[in-house]
């Protein structure tokens, strides 16, 4: 991407450029080249978009691979789309919720998952490696043991326990870096510098993380998804799209869908993309205001208020390894970025389970923290709004509170009655859920250093789950 060359690298590194970021951020992009055939298949695969199919998003053409996917896998995509009625009624316009909790392992990352799980196929290869924040990993774990493939799953020591536990009990392996005060870059730079190094790539693993190109093509289903919701008849496009954002591969991945599906001629414009961050924490949002796409920027965490940490570290950025796709996604839709504190989101989360306790339930929605901020920030759309147009604001709901149960708790600190109600809405997902017992992954807890990792991989010996 950086260079323009073809490359086929195994660990998706690139070394046109000398600079330090470009060895932690991707640098690399998977670009269709379509005939006119081929675009007219998609395009009928497009119009033909059932949500009740088997193939889930898979059924869209515009996705590399598609022939790789296992037998019996569970389909990831078809979440459910919603009107706010009670949430945002005093305020012009409707808000809409894009429910990716509805995916099988409870949030997006399912659909990015799913295509790291095609290529690596494609590849004949048989084990994966990723670094995450929490739902990368627990996606990610989920898939290894459905396609019964080796997963070692590396997370900051500062990950929600809950997260933790999830991905042991999907049967990887984690290694936990640091202790409770190291954050996602800091495990990252490591991360990266043992894949830089050959190291996972050596022993055959792919690495699932944000360097792999494949991971935004899932995003592209999402965009695909919310113009055939929103339109019953034909497609059609929402004025606001509003992603929770911290690395911005997701909200990358959606603008991309967008596009695409406006080159292919099946929707005639274009949203305007929402870059939804906690406040001092959005390495996007920092981009944006400056208008710098060609060198990331970072965030100084300094001013971040202690209390704002309990939205977590799913969320919380010093820097985005696709900010800057993320950053340009935004400035090209002439879209904008909003900062969101700890109390606003808690005000949002009692908000919604006291408007929208009907839905909730009957749905099983259940916002993560992340998810919060998203719902928070399409309030202030539509508050800042003067006219009376009957404007759309889409929010995505990137996952399921079941894994942050926690955070959610804290959130609802002075509201026991609430806290009840997050219980029931978590023991409901839970019911969902495939449950099947396996024997639980290892747990390591070391230095966040090179020299302390690299000996414990090299001894690793997963087996894939039975």
């Amino acid at each position: 991407m950086l260079c323009g060359e073809e490359n086929d690298s195994l660990n998706y590194t690139c070394s046109c450029s000398t600079q330090p970021w470009a060895k932690e951020y991707r640098t690399l992009e998977v670009c269709l080249s379509l005939n006119a055939s081929e675009r007219k298949s998609i395009i009928q695969s497009t119009l033909n978009y059932q949500f009740d199919h088997p193939l889930g998003m898979l059924q869209y053409g515009g996705l590399p691979h598609r022939k790789q996917a296992p037998p019996d896998l569970d389909p990831v995509g078809m979440t459910g789309f919603h009107p706010l009625r009670h949430f945002g009624e005093t305020a012009p316009g409707t808000i809409y919720v894009k429910n990716e909790g509805d995916n099988p392992s409870g949030c997006f990352k399912d659909r990015e998952t799913l295509m790291c799980l095609l290529h690596m196929r494609s590849r004949d290869r048989h084990k994966a490696v990723i670094y995450s924040s929490g739902n990368a990993a627990a996606s990610a774990a989920f898939f290894a043991r459905q396609a019964g493939f080796s997963l070692v799953t590396f997370v900051a020591g500062d990950t929600y326990h809950e997260k933790i536990d999830y991905i042991q009990k999907q049967g990887s392996d984690v290694i936990v870096m640091g202790d409770e005060s190291t954050n996602f870059e800091e495990g990252y730079r490591t991360f990266a510098k043992l894949n830089a190094r050959g190291l996972f790539a050596r022993q055959g693993y792919d690495n699932w993380s944000v360097r792999n190109p494949f991971r935004i093509h899932g995003d592209k289903a999402t965009a695909l998804e919310i113009v055939l919701q929103l339109g019953r008849q034909k497609p059609e496009v929402p004025d606001y799209v509003i992603v929770p954002t911290a690395n911005g591969c997701n909200l990358a991945g959606i603008w991309k869908g967008f596009k695409e599906l406006n080159d292919l001629g099946l929707i005639d414009r274009l949203p305007r993309m929402v870059a939804a961050g906690v406040r001092h924490a959005n390495p996007v949002a920092k981009a944006v205001s400056r208008r710098q796409v060609d060198v990331p920027q970072q965030c100084d965490l300094s001013p971040l208020d202690e209390d704002d940490h309990i939205i977590g570290s799913t969320i919380i950025a010093e820097e985005g390894y696709d900010s800057i796709q993320a950053a340009k996604a935004v400035l090209e839709s002439d879209g904008f970025a909003v900062g969101i504190t700890r109390q606003e989101v808690a005000k949002t989360l009692i908000h919604f389970l006291e408007k929208e306790s009907d839905l909730a339930l009957r749905e099983s929605i259940l916002p993560e923290p992340a998810s919060l901020i998203a719902l928070t920030a399409a309030r202030k759309v539509q508050e800042r709004k003067t006219s009376q147009e009957d404007h759309r604001i889409v929010s995505i709901i990137t996952g399921h509170g079941l894994k942050a149960k926690s955070p959610l708790d804290e959130l609802l600190n002075n509201r026991p009655e609430l806290r009840k109600r997050t219980e029931r809405l978590i023991q409901k997902k839970k019911q969902k859920t495939n449950a099947t017992s396996m024997e639980k992954g290892h747990c390591f807890h070391v230095n966040a250093s090179v020299r302390t990792i690299r000996p414990l991989f090299n001894h690793l010996n997963p087996n894939p789950p039975k």
